[in-house]
């Protein structure tokens, strides 16, 4: 057992300069359906040790492992968890299984919708990715539904689903009324609830924001959609090469790879389909600009869950010099809980970075210039709150607004050089 916990201690195989928490080391070894003979010992050897339960507990949720973890440690280490944890993990299970269930039927309910008035769709992430890739909607943690149309279907289907009983939230920005097709080019997606069970709908027909380009020719893969299994319902959904593609870019796009839920996709993805067909995914990554992407997702499944790769793509990670400054990034937000000082900064210099093409970032780099004047300029209800100005004085706002941010701004920096030894 001494042999077996020393091995513990090295997993996973990442940046030595980051010390990982053994409680992280057990979240990496559950994320997958399929345990291994040696991954079993890996984790019997860490839950003899004295961890953290409540925090395990709480990354597991955040991460979206609960599944996961509840059905390795009960099925692998029982005897050996304390009980209070596998009645909390049981509990979380039932509740995520009953939600997902319910989210699941909410979906085959959308798509029927959709397709009564011919418009094609197609689920994306959610209970699609959960049937597909872990072979069973309830151990994967989702909370809304993602479905993907054609642009020209955006505004029917939007009346048709209101029609149902949907409530439209448009976001901020988003026109109504009878100039609501100034949305289709500038926005990528509509979000819909509907208030008898509170099922989040986003309707995408594109995947990405405009801030954040990726210019793929759907219309291409709408003519390779592949017919599966959804609980009792027959559906169609992305061939699993566009499908990885996409899940590097929201990956990628959203908050930057912040939970292993994400990497597990891509791992049990790869898992689930052995004979895909990787030219087609680079074809489609090259010339959508998104091959760093693409390459980042693949290498964050090999070293943090040691999914396996081609030799080819294991050359081209190793041939872009710009990926493993991006890995450690992942690893050390992921693993050693870093703290994000400045979110907006550090987000927008990631979009930035993951990408290859020049005119892929100039977008990113409008929506950040334009983000920090609105941030730096435009008034908010704090400044209201801290200052209280007569209405003829209102505009002196604009001069508030800069002048408590570099207070702040200062004020935090003087605190973090205290503490940093």
């Amino acid at each position: 057992m001494t042999r077996v916990a020393h091995e513990a201690n090295a997993w996973p195989p990442v940046d030595g300069a980051i010390d990982i928490r053994d409680e992280f080391r057990l979240l990496l070894l559950i994320a997958h359906t399929r345990i291994e003979p040696q991954q079993r010992e890996l984790i019997q050897a860490l839950v003899l040790k004295q961890l953290d339960w409540e925090f395990t507990l709480r990354k597991a949720r955040s991460h979206g492992l609960i599944p996961l973890l509840y059905r390795t440690l009960k099925e692998y280490c029982a005897d050996r968890v304390p009980s209070a944890v596998l009645q909390q993990l049981e509990t979380d299970c039932i509740t995520n299984t009953k939600r997902n269930l319910v989210l699941t039927t909410e979906l085959i309910k959308v798509l029927r919708i959709l397709e009564s008035a011919n418009i094609s769709a197609v689920p994306y992430k959610g209970p699609a990715l959960a049937a597909l890739a872990y072979g069973d909607v309830t151990l994967r943690k989702f909370f809304d539904l993602d479905v993907v149309i054609r642009p020209q279907d955006v505004i029917p289907a939007k009346s048709l689903l209101i029609s149902h009983g949907y409530q439209w939230r448009p976001m901020r920005g988003q026109v109504t009324g009878r100039n609501e097709a100034r949305n289709i080019p500038i926005w990528h997606e509509y979000n819909f609830i509907h208030p008898d069970n509170n099922a989040m709908i986003d309707l995408h027909w594109r995947i990405s924001p405009a801030y954040f380009p990726f210019n793929i020719d759907l219309n291409d893969i709408w003519q390779r959609l592949e017919p599966a299994r959804l609980l009792d319902a027959d559906i169609k959904v992305f061939p699993p090469e566009a499908l990885l593609l996409f899940l590097c870019v929201h990956g990628s796009k959203d908050l930057w790879w912040r939970r292993i839920g994400w990497i597990c996709d891509i791992a049990e993805l790869l898992d689930s389909n052995p004979d895909l067909d990787w030219s087609y995914s680079l074809e489609l990554a090259t010339h959508s600009g998104a091959q760093r992407m693409l390459l980042l997702g693949l290498a964050l499944a090999r070293e943090l869950l040691q999914a396996p790769l081609p030799e080819n793509i294991c050359n081209l990670i190793r041939l872009d010099r710009a990926l493993q400054p991006l890995i450690q990034q992942v690893h050390h937000r992921l693993l050693n809980e870093h703290t994000i000082r400045y979110p907006v900064l550090e987000g927008q210099s990631f979009r930035i970075s993951v990408r290859e093409r020049l005119s892929d970032r100039i977008p990113t780099y409008r929506h950040l210039v334009k983000t920090l004047f609105s941030m730096v300029f435009i008034p908010n209800r704090k400044d209201h709150e801290v200052i209280n100005l007569p209405g003829a004085l209102s505009p002196l706002y604009y001069l508030v607004r800069p002048v408590r941010l570099a207070q702040k701004f200062w004020s935090r920096t003087f605190r973090h050089s205290n503490t940093t030894p």
